[in-house]
């Protein structure tokens, strides 16, 4: 009961901070149109995002999020109520599977494992939202661009007209009325001149605002498909990556998977602690980056586990790539920090499969899982090609 309270009061609280900040700052989303950008406010219905439930429900929905806490040891702070609250009115089926394989795995989620599961399916939408504000932004800047180009070139005619002109009017008989048109000629010309150059002042400007948004585009985009830590693609990009191979037709046959997973990582952060489990991915993740050939797409699966696509690949090949990463990997060196000891036991198990006609990414991914499960139980720091009509592994 006490528990049950504690996070009553901590989501009130949370609920009281988040009404007043919405009170006091409405978010907006921008839209584009044709000459110009407007802001528009998000409807009520738009804030509200998938969450329709009236009280009784999400009071339901509550109860049952609070023993999945329990039993998982987690802390009921946002991020890991949201995760459940999700999970139990089943909002994201993905996200469900996702959290009942890593409880089945891997025990208690750990807090680096909750903020993963809440980066991809809770944030991510909203990331990709704002990749494609920006883009709409840099489109429209471009059109500014054309547009003063045009007006440049406008100008640059209208002036040679008017040279042409002076050309003729030095031909004509009257001269008093020769002069007075020349002198309003020169004038206009001036006032031409001092345009274009007022034209060529806002291009550059408009190239640099330009270069600019640009900038923002490449780092929304890391930050929406890169992980942090390893700065391999993380498995959002991972998914897309995987989808428009298999999904494109010439290529999806030739497509190979790797799933690779560090042996018995759990013992590094419990004898090391966390800092060293990281730098042991960071390390990994150098690795895969230095190694993976051209037509390889390496990419942080979740934890512990990595994930590389070969495209335009035979399987016999796929199992070459794996076999050399995984002598790398036992090369793996990281240094105790304050000691002399150096973790020098770092291993890895492989699973290898192609990509069948006609199966769906899920399939695919199951498959190459179920090579890695057997490679983590026939020994580990090896790799195992996924075979049709295996027996199951023990």
């Amino acid at each position: 009961m006490l528990y049950h309270a504690l996070i009553l009061h901590q989501l009130q609280r949370s609920y009281d901070i988040g009404k007043d900040s919405h009170s006091a700052n409405k978010k907006t989303t921008l839209i584009c149109t044709h000459s110009k950008l407007k802001v528009k406010p998000k409807t009520d219905k738009e804030l509200t995002m998938h969450y329709s439930e009236n009280l009784a429900t999400a009071a339901s929905y509550l109860k049952k999020s609070i023993p999945h806490m329990m039993a998982n040891e987690v802390p009921a702070n946002p991020i890991n109520y949201t995760l459940w609250y999700n999970y139990v009115a089943n909002h994201i089926p993905e996200l469900n599977k996702a959290l009942d394989s890593l409880t089945k795995t891997k025990g208690n989620l750990t807090p680096r494992l909750s903020e993963e599961l809440y980066r991809y399916y809770i944030i991510n939408e909203h990331l990709e939202d704002h990749q494609k504000t920006l883009e709409s932004i840099t489109q429209l800047a471009a059109q500014l661009v054309n547009h003063l180009n045009d007006s440049m070139l406008g100008s640059s005619n209208f002036e040679l007209e008017i040279n042409a002109n002076i050309d003729q009017l030095n031909q004509a008989a009257s001269i008093g009325e020769i002069t007075a048109i020349i002198d309003q000629v020169i004038n206009t010309s001036e006032s031409i001149r001092t345009a274009n150059r007022h034209f060529q002042d806002n291009l550059q400007l408009a190239s640099e605002e330009i270069s600019n948004l640009r900038q923002q585009l490449k780092q929304a985009e890391k930050q929406a498909y890169i992980d942090q830590l390893t700065q391999l693609y993380n498995r959002h990009a991972f998914d897309r990556q995987l989808d428009q191979l298999i999904n494109t037709e010439g290529l999806a046959e030739n497509v190979c998977l790797i799933l690779a997973d560090l042996d018995h990582f759990k013992s590094f952060n419990d004898n090391y602690g966390h800092v060293i489990g990281d730098r042991v991915l960071h390390r990994m993740g150098e690795l895969l980056q230095d190694y993976c050939p051209d037509n390889a797409i390496a990419a942080r699966y979740g934890g512990e586990e990595f994930a590389i696509i070969v495209n335009n690949s035979t399987i016999e090949d796929a199992q070459a790539i794996a076999e050399m990463l995984r002598h790398k990997t036992q090369q793996l060196r990281v240094k105790i920090k304050n000691s002399d000891k150096v973790l020098d036991s770092i291993s890895a198990s492989f699973g290898v499969a192609r990509f069948q006609t006609n199966e769906t990414a899920e399939c695919f991914i199951d498959r190459t899982d179920q090579a890695l499960y057997r490679a983590k139980h026939c020994g580990r720091n090896r790799v195992e090609v996924y075979q049709e009509g295996w027996p199951p592994a023990v």
